[in-house]
């Protein structure tokens, strides 16, 4: 199972094979449902043709009744017309009829910042792998929202509040969420690209392993929150991390000036070619960390931090700090 999970990793990233199996997950659950439907159909048959069976054998009234019917050919054509009409009802009514009427209790909520059935239509949306391109939803109440896997390309959030939701696994391509409070919310393997994140609220939130491309995390607050893995590049420029975790975290080439990393975590942390300039590292655990080629970079903000000379820094830069030349040889992945 091991050798397995390792050959897959080679063929996706874990962001794309978590969503892979995910998908699988609810095409699973889809055939499973439908299986069921024919099982009730295939009862509903027996059931008839029980009764069948009982009212020719014990009744005179019994026999005609079924002579009646089976020259009307109702009963040789009852299966094939069940089955069909099971399913055309599972496709009517789980995907889009109530479609439909979710996107009309979304259009039909525009403007109220409150509004449970909402939710409740955009979940349902989400949850038939609707996509939520364009959505447009600013300042709208969302808090503690289910939207797993949903593509909100172009969508405009701005100021929306998702307090506690789970977007896990979700794409948020050109999606506007300037000041959204995303506190405590899931964010676990979701795409970012291009995406305006300036002021954004992410106290707390879970973005580990995820990929955020040419974001926009200006005056950002990621106090406290989950970056394990993840990997960001573009305008981090004054945001916060304070007592956040990024451990094996690749910011490679990302803009942190003015950044605020007190007390976190960066083991490991991949930091290369990054414009450090401000950057604040006061009690930061920097073991492991790669610093090399950093721009901006001073020791005396190396100096206030934890661990500092076991990070990686460019040759001229362990001159300055007064370190021995094989001092920042340590391996990141060997890290535990």
């Amino acid at each position: 199972m091991n050798r397995l999970k390792l050959q897959l990793a080679k063929i996706f990233n874990r962001r794309q094979l978590s969503k892979l199996i995910r998908s699988l997950a609810k095409l699973l659950r889809e055939l499973i449902e439908i299986l069921l439907i024919l099982v009730a159909v295939f009862l509903l048959i027996s059931a008839i043709l029980y009764i069948e069976d009982t009212l020719q054998a014990n009744t005179e009234w019994g026999k005609f009744f079924i002579n009646a019917l089976e020259k009307s050919r109702i009963l040789g054509t009852f299966e094939s017309i069940s089955i069909v009409t099971a399913l055309v009802i599972y496709v009517r009514q789980g995907k889009k009829k109530s479609h439909y009427e979710a996107w009309q209790v979304i259009d039909s909520a525009q403007g109220i910042k409150i509004s449970h059935a909402r939710i409740k239509a955009l979940e349902e949306l989400s949850k038939d792998g609707v996509s939520l391109k364009g959505l447009s939803l600013p300042m709208a109440d969302l808090e503690q929202v289910t939207l797993v896997d949903t593509d909100f390309k172009e969508a405009n959030l701005k100021t929306a509040k998702l307090q506690e939701a789970n977007l896990k696994g979700s794409t948020f391509e050109l999606t506007q969420l300037q000041g959204a409070n995303l506190w405590k919310a899931n964010l676990q393997e979701c795409f970012f690209l291009l995406t305006q994140l300036q002021k954004v609220n992410l106290n707390a939130a879970n973005l580990q392993n995820a990929e955020l491309q040419g974001v926009n995390l200006l005056e950002a607050n990621l106090q406290q929150a989950n970056l394990q893995g993840a990997y960001i590049l573009g305008n981090l420029q004054g945001a916060n991390f304070q007592e956040a975790n990024l451990k094996g975290a690749n910011l490679q080439g990302a803009y942190l000036q003015d950044a605020n990393f007190k007390r976190a975590n960066l083991r490991g942390v991949n930091l290369k070619d990054a414009n450090l300039t401000g950057v604040n590292f006061e009690e930061a655990h920097l073991q492991g960390a790669n610093l090399q080629n950093a721009q901006g970079l001073t020791t005396q903000q190396i100096r206030v931090a934890k661990n500092w000379e076991q990070a990686r820094y460019s040759k001229a830069f362990i001159l300055s700090l007064g370190l021995p030349q094989d001092s920042s040889l340590v391996n990141p992945e060997e890290l535990t």
